[in-house]
């Protein structure tokens, strides 16, 4: 794993990237010079002909990512990645059908040629990209780019971190040996009675070793110092775990681990930045959604009688209460006895506008409104409703640490986890919750962004 911009990418998937990205640069490249693009016209003859064809470039790369070639499963699945391979076919389609009438109205316009070229080189790209994911999934025993690490565990948590890598991270990490903590005793000097670890690591070629284990009484610490002296990485259980899931464990994290911790820069210049970046993301949000936003107000008034918008009191940023702005998805009367209620699947309060807009993510659309008053950010932890908040923080330990932050439209446990409706799902997606607020920043803020489009085309967790 490599640390960008303070948040974790595995080197195949990097590698794939750039790989990929490269490759449908050249193929650019070559259509421009052989004027087989649609216009027959070649960039490379403006000023700024390289530039459209790198900013092309990066509209592929973040349609990739927002539909999640990306992700863990799409990488090394071949199921996950033919299911990605549709959408991304649909929206090729839906360009070049784009590109025709676009040509259709306005011959002359450059814009049109850019979105003609992009749809045939992204056809002759699909083939390849394919071919080479294909490829990579077939060859799981290809350990070039895995990481060699060496497990010193004990009881669950060495059992767990130990089935992780063998299964989860068996496509990034190679399993080069599990030693028992209670079989290697340390002397009062912190150094191992039994084995030689230095000895271990270098026998098996390891470049990390993962200390899974409760607690570090009776560690080889002087063992362990002299690996790291030599190169070799020690890493703890929890930032092992939180770098290869994008979660924090709450069955093992404590408050100090936390406070020590690299990350929660929280400070006045990152809350500027991000600020800023809401602003502008509204506004142009505000403005794209504008037209949509006008036919679903008139088919929520059609529908059913009652306002449409529905006003609900959530917990902001330090604990603060505000009014959160949705459009109605339930029945004016949904409830009618004043007792808050999780959602559910199959909801009878749902109407069948509500359903679609619940589904689509249409209804959190004026929550824009919401982030320009300064009550919510574009990208954080959910908001939830004060009476769940309350049950939660008694229920769940550091619950109440997801308010540091302003709470968010989209989140980073929105495209990780499914819709919660229960205490376990508001720990699970705490985790993830905590993971953003620990490493969260401009570059995870438009991963996530990205990302949110592929939940919204395939209507994960939505209820």
């Amino acid at each position: 794993m490599l640390k960008f911009f303070n948040h974790y990418i595995a080197l195949p998937t990097l590698l794939l990237a750039v790989i990929e990205v490269c490759l449908f640069f050249g193929l650019l490249f070559a259509l421009t010079l052989l004027r087989v693009d649609t216009m027959g016209l070649s960039i490379l003859q403006s000023s700024h002909g390289i530039i459209d064809l790198i900013a092309i470039c990066i509209f592929f790369l973040c349609l990739l990512t927002a539909i999640g070639f990306y992700n863990r499963d799409a990488v090394f699945q071949i199921g996950t990645l033919l299911q990605r391979s549709i959408i991304f076919l649909f929206i090729v389609i839906f360009l070049g059908f784009l590109a025709w009438v676009i040509d259709d109205l306005t011959p002359n316009l450059v814009l049109s040629s850019h979105i003609s070229l992009f749809a045939l080189a992204t056809v002759l790209n699909f083939l390849i990209i394919l071919t080479i994911r294909v490829t990579f999934i077939s060859f799981p025993k290809f350990d070039v780019f895995k990481r060699r690490v060496l497990v010193l565990g004990h009881g669950q948590l060495g059992a767990r971190v130990n089935t992780f890598i063998k299964e989860e991270g068996a496509s990034t990490l190679s399993d080069v040996g599990y030693y028992d903590l209670s079989e290697m005793k340390a002397d009062a000097n912190g150094q191992s009675k039994t084995q030689n670890l230095m000895q271990i690591a270098r026998n098996n070629k390891a470049d990390e070793i993962i200390i899974a284990a409760a607690e570090w009484r009776g560690m080889p610490v002087w063992d362990l110092l002299d690996c790291k002296m030599a190169g070799i990485a020690v890493t703890d259980y929890l930032t092992f775990w939180e770098r290869e899931t994008g979660q924090i464990d709450l069955d093992v994290v404590k408050p100090s681990w936390l406070a020590l911790s690299d990350g929660f820069r929280i400070n006045r210049l990152r809350r500027l930045m991000k600020r800023g970046f809401d602003v502008v993301v509204s506004l142009l949000f505000l403005f794209l959604t504008l037209p949509l936003t006008a036919l679903t107000a008139l088919l929520i008034k059609i529908e059913s009688p009652g306002p449409v918008f529905y006003r609900q009191t959530r917990t902001g940023l330090y604990g603060e209460p505000f009014e959160v702005i949705k459009f109605r998805s339930m029945r004016d009367d949904a409830e009618k006895d004043g007792v808050p209620k999780w959602a559910k699947n199959e909801d009878d309060r749902i109407t069948k506008v509500g359903h679609f807009i619940r589904r689509a993510r249409i209804d959190e659309i004026p929550q824009i409104l919401n982030v320009l008053k300064g009550d919510m950010s574009f990208v954080g932890p959910r908001p939830e409703r004060p009476y769940f908040v309350e049950e939660l923080a008694k229920q769940i330990p550091l619950y109440t640490l997801r308010h540091s932050v302003r709470p968010g439209i989209t989140g980073w446990a929105q495209v990780n986890y499914p819709y919660g409706a229960s205490v376990d799902d508001a720990r699970r997606k705490l985790a993830y919750d905590l993971y953003y607020i620990k490493n969260g920043g401009l570059f995870l803020d438009l991963v996530i962004l990205m990302q949110t489009v592929r939940v919204v085309l395939s209507g994960d967790g939505a209820r």
